[in-house]
């Protein structure tokens, strides 16, 4: 049962996925604690930076690792800009998620941050794996999604 679990690719894109997110976690709340925490910039400011420097990571991360886009059909301009839309949904949902818990100081900014980080990985995930970096493979006469 184990080695089913290792051969199976959603559970390997998983994985890596989740290796590749914890460094960009790592770079984007290193970042967002520097400039909110120790320079004092605004949480919204901070969060757009630290956001983008994790997300530049991610794309070659994941294009090239996680998910491995072979296709030679799909125009890179096209997939760049699918992956900007995606992180853009991501990036309102963890500012939407801050605002929330950041109201009237419901939450410490710190552990905001990470509560708003979960929220957007799951947006990330599924962005990537079923509309940037989704691969077809043809089976008999019918196309089908991995």
């Amino acid at each position: 049962m184990k080695l089913a679990m290792v051969n199976n690719q959603t559970f390997r894109h998983i994985n890596k996925f989740g290796f590749v997110g914890c460094l960009n976690t790592l770079i984007d709340f290193g970042i967002f604690s520097v400039l909110n925490g120790v320079v004092g910039i605004n949480y919204v400011v901070s969060q757009i930076l630290s956001y983008s420097s994790g997300t530049l990571n991610s794309f070659f991360c994941n294009k090239f690792w996680t998910f491995k886009d072979t296709r030679t059909n799909k125009k890179t301009s096209n997939e760049i800009i699918q992956f900007i839309t995606v992180n853009l949904a991501s990036l309102s949902v963890s500012i939407i998620g801050l605002s929330v818990l950041l109201k009237d100081h419901y939450m410490n900014a710190l552990l905001a941050k990470i509560v708003s980080m979960a929220l957007a990985q799951i947006v990330n995930f599924l962005g990537y794996r079923f509309w940037v970096f989704g691969r077809f493979i043809r089976r008999s006469n019918a196309v089908k999604r991995i």
